[in-house]
């Protein structure tokens, strides 16, 4: 036998068998063990058109819907249908992962992210509106824009074990959980027994290398040895390449200090210390490094006024064509920013060609000017024939809907004093959004007004919603310019969009009683308390997204919306735990109407949901606790799905365990 084994054939055989067999246990071992399937891939959707596309491509629908998020280890990023549903709502400062056994997960990353952490609510399948939550380093296994992610994980040279990492998963709070001694048992049979494969695997291998390299010496002689010190010289290259990349990274972080200095010093618009930084040859290397932003010496520069600084620069090899590593803005994007007017002719004049570059939004310089009011360089650019008409390719926006974004007047009169652009004014985006209705969004009644007295369409509406400029103010909560609306266009008030949802159903969202009380007053009783096609009414939304006085004040005047039930067999408690966060409002919003209007806590949907599995399953263990303290018989009521099973939340299941061993005690 052993014979057989030495044979060179018989060696490459028992290697081949024993490698793919280490693979496997290694890939079962640290195998994802969700509890649907799940698929890497290199790239998520980054928009909603390819997140449609995904989601054809696999089949998924409303129930399993389609999700695109890093796995567990933050080793790949991958796609699924989830179980359960294809918009689960989320709260901002948060990216996501597929923890546990297939549990969409909160990631914090608001005091982590350089740029791009969420800075709003949104829902689960509209994550490909944030590209930081999508990209991540597999290497260091964090998200791109976690610095002090990738900086612990340089600096401390750790990297996260994945077997522990599979075997404990992370906490709400971001931590890992602690590891079952089923798990830990699991891991060190496997662990023993592959460290015996790859021994029996050396040994197998030294034996065929030995038998080998014999008979190459009969056969070449001295040729061999000689190429068996290549192949060392090569692995010994490879090595030492490996550990110079780990101190040149180590270095750029631990560099920071100086590069903080040279950029204070170039902020500050101090010549003579700049003169002195740069005298020294050493020195000058440090104005291409880039702080956490990604932003060099020549980005620093153009913030500030001092051209000299700028050019002096240049010259010292800084290309002019280098982009912020986080955004792929250049240094005319960011001067027009600023409104640096001398720097911005001097690139104008020597570099024209970086007007036309866009950055990562499809933005030009003129359009982040716009953003940041900045007139007298919109004028500029102007004067040096830079076309000011043209829109982001992807979403269709120009330089007055970004000014309208800014709150910005003196960009929109700007427009309409030029008779070239002044067609601009009214254009409109690829979703059919005018400047009207990014005005309505932002809130400033100011730039409104005047677009309204230029003349641009008050009654645009949105071409996938059917959204009018007074849905929007209702639903941003712009009180002013609901109540400018009202008066100078009333009959907008009587609009739906798509959906069917009216001017009280936007201003439920919001909160703001001041707006119901104008919908009072402009609207009759049963057109503003009309519900949607599916019977959703306004207490439903303001329920939803926990607006306490909104929902005082319409259950004051329409007592009768709180027994309402939707379609789907969904009243008011229900919508109360759909959404995670403001768990204290929720709950005191649930107490006003179970002790004011007689509200049935222990109401089941139609799929059998109650206003705890609801809590379950978006997380929330404050509203878990008081649900079970206040309504103990909730999680024994018949055709309800169990809500424990939901949870998936270790915080949640701690809670259960507490309640189930004070109610036995």
């Amino acid at each position: 036998m052993f014979k057989c084994i030495y044979h060179e054939d018989g060696v490459i055989g028992i290697i081949c068998v024993v490698i793919l067999f280490i693979c496997n246990t290694s890939s079962v071992s640290s195998g994802y063990n969700f509890a649907f399937k799940v698929f890497p891939v290199t790239k998520c959707p980054m928009s909603k058109e390819e997140w449609n596309m995904a989601s054809i491509r696999l089949k998924c629908n409303t129930t399993h819907g389609y999700h695109c998020v890093p796995d567990k280890y933050f080793t790949s990023l991958i796609e699924f249908c989830y179980p359960q549903g294809f918009r689960l709502p989320f709260e901002k400062g948060n990216c996501l992962e597929l923890a546990a056994d297939g549990i969409l997960n909160h990631v914090p990353c608001a005091n982590t992210f350089s740029s791009g952490c969420p800075d709003t609510f949104y829902f689960s399948n509209e994550l490909y509106k944030f590209p930081k939550c999508l990209t991540i380093n597999t290497g260091l296994r964090c998200f791109d824009a976690d610095i002090e992610c990738i900086y612990s994980r340089l600096t401390n040279n750790k990297t996260v074990n994945q077997e522990e990492k599979s075997t404990t998963g992370y906490n709400n709070d971001g931590n890992l959980k602690g590891n079952t001694d089923s798990d830990n048992s699991t891991l060190i049979v496997v662990t023993i027994f592959l460290i015996g494969m790859i021994i029996l695997l050396l040994v197998l291998t030294a034996a065929f290398i030995y038998k080998r390299r014999n008979k190459q010496k009969r056969n070449q002689g001295e040729m061999s040895k000689n190429e068996g010190n290549e192949e060392e010289r090569l692995l010994m290259e490879n090595k030492t390449a490996i550990i110079k990349e780990e101190k040149t990274k180590r270095k750029e972080f631990e560099g920071n200090e100086e590069i903080r200095k040279i950029h204070k010093i170039i902020s500050d618009g101090d010549e003579n210390a700049f003169n002195s930084f740069i005298s020294h040859q050493s020195n000058t290397m440090s104005l291409k490094k880039t702080d956490v932003r990604g932003f060099n010496s020549l980005h620093i520069a153009a913030k500030g006024s001092n051209l000299k600084i700028f050019k002096k620069i240049i010259e010292c090899e800084v290309s002019i064509d280098s982009e912020v590593m986080n955004d792929k803005r250049n240094c005319m994007h960011i001067a027009a920013y600023y409104g640096n007017n001398p720097i911005c002719d001097h690139l104008l004049k020597k570099y024209d060609y970086l007007f036309k570059k866009k950055d990562k939004y499809n933005m030009n310089p003129a359009h982040w000017a716009a953003l940041a009011g900045q007139t007298s360089i919109l004028e500029l650019m102007m004067g040096h024939n830079c076309d000011l008409s043209v829109k982001t390719e992807k979403y269709e926006e120009n330089i007055v809907l970004f000014a309208c974004m800014g709150k910005s007047l003196p960009v929109c009169e700007f427009v309409y004093s030029k008779e070239k652009i002044a067609w601009v004014l009214e254009a409109t985006n690829k979703e059919g959004w005018n400047s009207i209705q990014y005005a309505a969004k932002a809130g400033d009644l100011e730039v409104f007004r005047f677009l309204v007295e230029k003349g641009v369409d008050i009654r645009n509406k949105s071409k996938q919603t059917g959204k009018n400029c007074l849905h929007t103010a209702c639903e941003k909560g712009h009180v002013d310019i609901c109540r400018y609306i009202l008066e100078n266009s009333p009959d907008l008030i009587h609009d739906k969009d798509k959906g069917k949802q009216h001017v009280g159903h936007f201003a439920a969202k919001s909160g703001n009683t001041e707006i119901l009380k104008l919908l009072i007053e402009k609207l009759e009783i049963d057109d503003l308390i009309k519900a949607t096609d599916d019977n959703i009414n306004i207490l439903h939304i303001a329920c939803k997204f926990a607006r306490k006085e909104m929902c005082k004040m319409i259950c004051e005047n329409f007592p009768s919306l709180v027994q309402e039930m939707t379609e789907k067999g969904w009243q008011a408690a229900l919508f109360i735990t759909e959404r995670a966060g403001a768990e204290n409002d929720r709950i005191n919003i649930l107490e006003f109407l179970v002790s004011d209007y007689k509200l049935d806590v222990y109401h089941v949907s139609r799929s059998g949901k109650t206003i705890l599995y609801n809590a379950c399953v978006n997380m929330s263990p404050n509203l878990v606790e008081y649900l079970l303290e206040n309504f103990p018989d909730l999680p024994d009521i018949e055709k309800s799905m169990n809500p424990f099973e939901a949870a998936k939340s270790k915080e949640i299941d701690d809670v259960v365990r507490k309640h189930y061993e004070t109610k036995t005690s």
